[in-house]
């Protein structure tokens, strides 16, 4: 009997009603299949633990003290060899409506951070944000708790550029367009008309923000969700196609392989 493709898996950690949650690691070394979260972004800082983090198609290795960022809907999964110790803080947009820029700087975050081992004010915020959620603390409190986590986070070592304001909230609405998007608008004129700005325009906020410009950035988002669907389920190359609203199969592999030098097949193959 044939069987049915899989399909990447969802997650949810957080409960309908809530805006905001923050838990310990568990203390097991299980690996996970790879799954996205949707609604949610991901917060993960580890003081202890090895191992490996795969993110799309990039594996990290797990090196406490360390942390990591996970946007709505990435694919992650993890593979322990010692048992992690540390915290995870899931949240919704919503709960930063009273902290525009802490959302902002999100979008100039890198998938990796280092925590630092001199300094252990990270962890220690963490443990009291911890204890207040445990606590059922009032919502308000707990969204100014993050507001600060994440500013310690960003000034934590890691490879992010230096931002303008208005640069990084431009560039926050483009990558959420795109991340809503991306299987229907594939095109910069797309996005620079939703946004209501000129291409030239988008081309220097997505320049400024990663020394990329528009179509390299869509074509780079549009590349990993293949990626994805390759790597972690048995859907066929037509399937995949149809489900980025390729117009047909051949037009995925074109632009497949216009990206990698491989066709979808031969990249799954050496998988």
């Amino acid at each position: 009997m044939e069987t049915k493709p899989k399909i990447i898996g969802s997650k949810n950690k957080i409960e309908p009603d809530l805006m905001l949650k923050i838990s310990r690691m568990k203390p097991v070394i299980k690996p996970t299949k790879p799954h996205r979260h949707e609604g949610y972004h991901e917060l993960i800082y580890l003081s202890k633990g090895a191992g490996q983090h795969t993110v799309g198609d990039q594996v990290h290795e797990v090196r406490p003290p360390m942390g990591f960022y996970l946007n709505l809907g990435q694919v992650h999964c993890w593979n322990f060899s010692r048992i992690p110790d540390g915290y995870v803080v899931l949240f919704r947009e919503e709960v930063l409506s009273g902290y525009p820029k802490a959302l902002a700087h999100l979008f100039g975050m890198k998938e990796t951070f280092r925590l630092s081992e001199e300094d252990p004010s990270v962890l220690q915020l963490l443990d009291v944000f911890f204890s207040d959620f445990k606590r059922g603390l009032p919502l308000d409190v707990l969204a100014a708790q993050l507001n600060s986590l994440i500013y310690k986070t960003i000034q934590l070592p890691q490879d992010r550029r230096k931002l303008p304001p208005t640069v990084l909230d431009e560039f926050a609405i483009f990558k959420k367009l795109l991340r809503e998007n991306y299987r229907h608008l594939k095109t910069s004129e797309a996005y620079a008309a939703a946004m209501r700005i000129s291409i030239r325009k988008l081309n220097q906020i997505c320049q400024a923000a990663t020394g990329s410009n528009a179509i390299e950035l869509i074509r780079e988002y549009l590349l990993i969700e293949s990626k994805n669907l390759l790597t972690h389920t048995g859907l066929q190359v037509t399937e995949i196609a149809y489900q980025l609203n390729f117009s047909d199969a051949s037009n995925f592999v074109k632009f497949f392989k216009a990206q990698t030098t491989l066709t979808p097949t031969e990249y799954r193959a050496r998988l």
